[in-house]
């Protein structure tokens, strides 16, 4: 049908019938919303960008965090969804974006930069896009989505009212056209807000109910929190951030969600993966998987994809030396 069909995603089809009830049901993402918050170590990352550093590469936390969000919406689709007209969409690409605030002062303007990828992108080709995009930015050039609420802004303001509500009525019948879709900054698969450059925790966000954007996540200032060793029992302090993340749960079930941030957590635990791209990562593990189906069952099959799902035993090998540690 004409009003299925969108610019910007593939309406989904088949699976679980509640997924498909439930935009009917919760009509509007903050309704729909899931809030989850969890701690990270990171002292594997900031080993890892010293270590680039040390060859000459400027990598920084948030481009490995970036990166391996990318990585996860990859490998994981569902969360590449989104619910517009009631119905659910599998989104055509993989967009993110984030504020960069030209002077870090008062007055300075805020911008919202965004991330496409298709896939193909490693952790240096991710860090060289966020730094070409802040770099435009903050050396005053101007966005065309700038420039557009900028003009906005300056209309009557019935006029903005109206256009407005023709552009909500255009979406919801996926009639939005495409350039409107790029020139505003609430179409993505993620938001990011990186509260800690501001030195501050990570606040739960609200979703946006105009646009596609089913995930919000904020990270906050890096800090020390106890572990405990489990092969001594001695308590270990080391940096840790909080991530918080808003998501519309009519995009995928809690079973998947779970499964797919405990893939980002493997990422985030060890960043060498996001050295190979999403695709040659998963281009390995059916490799992998075609050879255990030659020596073992179905239920072997069964267990060895939900334990690469959330990733390889090299990760656990990078992790604290090989020692096991539980957070307090």
């Amino acid at each position: 049908m004409l009003f299925n069909r969108r610019k910007d995603g593939k309406l989904v089809k088949g699976g679980d019938p509640m997924m498909h009830i439930m935009p009917y049901v919760m009509r509007g993402r903050n309704e729909s919303a899931v809030y989850y918050g969890k701690s990270f170590c990171v002292e594997n990352i900031q080993e890892y960008i010293r270590e680039k550093r040390r060859e000459g590469k400027r990598i920084t936390l948030f481009n490995v965090i970036v990166s391996a969000l990318l990585h996860t919406l990859y490998r994981r689709p569902h969360l590449n969804r989104f619910v517009a007209g009631r119905k659910l969409y599998q989104r055509n690409t993989m967009d993110v974006l984030y504020v960069v605030k030209t002077l870090m002062t008062d007055e300075g303007v805020e911008s919202v930069a965004k991330i496409t990828s298709d896939g193909h992108d490693t952790l240096e080709d991710v860090t060289k896009m966020m730094s070409e995009h802040i770099s435009y930015i903050k050396d005053g050039q101007s966005k065309s989505d700038d420039r557009l609420i900028g003009f906005a802004t300056k209309l009557p303001r019935f006029l903005i009212r109206s256009v407005l509500w023709l552009v909500r009525i255009l979406d919801f019948h996926g009639l939005m056209p495409k350039v409107l879709m790029d020139n505003i900054p609430l179409y993505s698969s993620v938001f990011i807000s990186h509260m800690g450059s501001l030195g501050a925790e990570a606040p739960f966000h609200h979703l946006y109910e105009f646009g596609t954007t089913s995930i919000f996540c904020t990270i906050g200032k890096i800090y020390k929190k106890p572990y405990q060793n489990v092969a001594s029992g001695e308590l270990e302090w080391k940096k840790t951030i909080d991530i918080s993340i808003s998501i519309d749960e009519r995009i995928c079930d809690g079973f998947y969600l779970i499964k797919s941030l405990r893939l980002f957590e493997t990422y985030i635990d060890d960043p060498y993966l996001l050295e190979q791209s999403p695709i040659e990562l998963d281009l390995e593990y059916k490799h992998k998987l075609r050879q255990y189906k030659k020596h073992y069952d179905g239920d072997s099959e069964s267990f060895l994809e939900d334990y690469w799902e959330n990733m390889m035993a090299e990760a656990d090998g990078n992790k604290s030396n090989g020692q096991s540690e539980e957070k307090l």
